[in-house]
């Protein structure tokens, strides 16, 4: 009995040791499984951290209008970086500052009292902004599942053909695919969107409404199929065809650009051909809590008074043809082309009953000129769908001309274009005569301070750029506006890209 006695105690001795030997192991094993979890962890918010970008610009501008149609000089300075972290497992977060101060498109004024000190900077309400224009969240499976796909949800720049990819928004979902690189393809829905020329176009004298702050709730669905680097560089051959539907505004609006470059030594010859087209739906409404968006549509006029200038183009059209030819400059002691020269020429034109196609003025399109489609506050011209193209039976056609030079750190360039259109916005000084001159009389979309009629003239406008530093450069133009407007426009840039 005693012996059996003993043998307990030293089997409850043992048992008591292992159960200690247990409990020390799974403590030291929790510690260390923290540990490296800690590790990890700390491990993934060293790559956000260290592993994250900047992106953006920074510049500054003045700019000054004088001549028979045009006066006024305005400083402008903006600063937009956008701050992405690292990717972990190929989640990264992305967030952008937007200041902007003062205006480029001076129309009868300048800057005189475009500051305030210390305590705010906020002269011009509808231009002088500062807060958060980006935040959305990346994943890219290429680490994780293989394949080049790409989703971002957030508020951002859509990116595309139909926009200006620097300034206009939309909240949503973006989804791109690059795992043929013969065929790129890209979904984007938007809930809430604007776009910069759009933000400023509903100064209708009718609504009686002049805050501009506000979106579209219109939602759009847009579907791009597109050619990826690696197969143009093979092939030459470049495309993008693009599609859009706009609940409750458009149809569809499309747009197309199709390239091919053959090269032979050190030369390079481009043809390019770009088609847009947009159509309304029946009744169009622009959903927003800003009553002049409201109101765009709704101002077609009654029986008795309405007019074919008063109307919004139910279908418009664009075609572009360019031909670009380039010839690179003989190169330095290390391979590398030390600089370029090359000759565009191409022509334009409407079809349809307007030529307002895209959200952007510009978007996509290749066309020459630095100053014809881009100096109006509201950039009424070139080819937004709230631009002078809106109204039914406008048209333009036009033609240009551009040669450039590259040397090492400097560019030139000289721009000839002509253009005759039946519907172009005159700033304050060039909206002379009566009011039935004015085919926005109304005020439909624009001030009528601003008369929109006919326009028949030549933009000449030499370029010259220097780059001072790898990140900064320093660009001045001069163009003039012979014809109907006639005006000159100057301009000094200097510009930080990050």
């Amino acid at each position: 009995m005693k012996n059996q006695l003993n043998v307990y105690k030293i089997s409850c001795k043992r048992v008591i040791r292992d159960n200690r030997i247990f409990a020390k192991f799974l403590v030291t094993s929790l510690i260390c499984g923290a540990s490296i979890g800690s590790l990890e962890a700390a491990s993934k918010l060293s790559d956000v951290v260290n592993n994250a970008t900047i992106s953006g610009f920074a510049f500054a501008r003045v700019t000054s209008l004088h001549g028979q149609d045009g006066s006024g000089t305005r400083w402008q300075w903006r600063f937009k970086p956008v701050i992405t972290t690292g990717a972990v497992n190929g989640w990264s977060g992305s967030i952008g500052i937007f200041y902007s101060k003062g205006s480029s498109v001076p129309d009868a004024n300048n800057t005189d009292g475009d500051i305030s000190a210390s305590r705010g900077d906020v002269v011009v309400n509808s231009i002088d902004r500062f807060g958060i224009s980006d935040y959305y969240i990346t994943y890219k499976s290429k680490e994780t599942l293989g394949s080049d796909t790409t989703i971002m949800v957030g508020q951002k720049s859509p990116g595309t053909v139909l926009n200006d990819n620097v300034l206009d928004r939309a909240m949503g979902v973006f989804v791109s695919n690059k795992d043929m690189s013969a065929l790129n393809i890209g979904f984007q829905w938007w809930d809430t969107w604007i776009g910069d020329d759009i933000y400023f176009a509903p100064r209708n004298a009718g609504s009686g409404v002049t805050g501009i702050n506000r979106g579209v709730g219109n939602n759009v669905l847009l579907f791009s199929l597109s050619s990826g680097a690696d197969f143009t560089k093979d092939t030459g051959l470049r495309y993008n065809l693009t599609y859009a539907y706009g609940n409750r505004w458009f149809s569809y609006m499309i747009f197309g650009d199709v390239s091919y470059t053959t090269k032979f030594s050190n030369q390079s010859l481009e043809i390019l051909l770009q088609l847009s087209a947009t159509g309304l739906v029946n009744n169009p409404q622009i959903l927003s809590n800003q009553e002049g968006f409201r109101k765009v549509y709704q101002q077609l006029g009654t029986a008795a008074n309405e007019t074919n200038q008063s109307k919004f183009a139910k279908n418009s059209g664009v075609y572009n043809l360019r031909l670009n030819y380039k010839y690179d400059l003989s190169a330095d002691e290390d391979g590398k082309s030390v600089g370029s020269v090359g000759l565009s020429v191409g022509t334009m034109g409407s079809f349809g009953r307007g030529y307002g196609t895209i959200i952007d003025n510009t978007g996509g399109f290749k066309v020459g000129g630095v100053i014809w489609n881009s100096y109006p506050g509201p950039d009424a011209h070139g080819f937004g769908i709230l631009g002078t193209g809106a109204f039914d039976g406008s048209w333009l056609y036009g033609g240009y001309l551009k040669g450039e030079m590259k040397y090492k750190k400097l560019g030139a360039s000289l721009d000839v274009v002509y253009v005759a259109t039946s519907h172009f916005y005159y700033l304050r000084k060039g909206s002379r005569g009566p009011a039935s001159d004015n085919l926005n009389a109304n005020g439909t979309l624009f001030p009528t301070a601003n008369h929109i009629k006919k326009a028949n003239f030549l933009e000449i406008s030499p370029t010259i750029s220097y780059k001072v530093a790898p990140h900064i450069t320093m660009t001045a133009y001069y163009g003039y506006l012979i014809g109907n407007p006639s005006f000159g426009r100057f301009r000094y840039l200097i510009t930080y890209v990050f």
